[in-house]
């Protein structure tokens, strides 16, 4: 059997929830994203073999252990056009180590799983509704001139490997692990 799995930062989401609550009186033809689907993918795996299951696991968690707790800020609104995709309205989000855990992670399980090079640290909070490019610009720019306030910075103490499950009716996910993050610092 095998499992489509992903490593995520967990985000508290009444902060998100509010904003998301805020632009929807906005009216725009966004699909706003369920509180218990928030959260920052550091790494996708797709689908990964029973097998390997206790490698991956491993594989996190000495990973997590060379990186201290930290916060995570969430600096700007954005949006992400995709051509023949739907438009992405997300959070980007930032934290000292962020790229650097996210690096070793991709590092560490692209011989298992290939990993992309580029990273974009960001929390979906939306997509929009497919649309004809004109309304899709006009959503581009009302949420680009939106009067944004970035939210708290929140601490981050763990990372999660989810298995996403897909159907008709979208995808849910549920945690398979919590990886404390812990510097070896700390540890001696």
């Amino acid at each position: 059997m095998k499992h489509r799995l992903f490593v995520a930062i967990d985000v508290p989401s009444a902060e998100i929830l509010a904003l998301q609550l805020r632009l929807d009186q906005l009216r725009l033809p966004v699909i706003w994203e369920k509180p218990e689907k928030i959260h920052l993918t550091l790494n996708f795996l797709g689908r990964i073999p029973d097998d390997q299951f206790s490698q991956i696991n491993g594989i996190i968690r000495n990973i997590a252990k060379k990186f201290p707790p930290q916060h995570l800020e969430l600096h700007f609104l954005e949006t992400l056009y995709r051509r023949h995709e739907s438009t992405l309205v997300y959070l980007s989000a930032s934290s000292p180590d962020l790229k650097s855990l996210q690096h070793s992670l991709s590092l560490s399980l692209s011989p298992i799983s290939p990993q992309p090079i580029r990273f974009l640290p960001h929390i979906t909070i939306g997509q929009l509704k497919r649309t004809d490019p004109t309304t899709t610009k006009r959503v581009i720019d009302q949420i680009s001139n939106f009067d944004y306030t970035p939210l708290p910075s929140f601490a981050v103490d763990h990372i999660t490997l989810y298995e996403s499950f897909l159907s008709s009716k979208g995808s849910t996910y549920q945690k398979q692990a919590t990886f404390s993050l812990s510097s070896l610092s700390e540890l001696t």
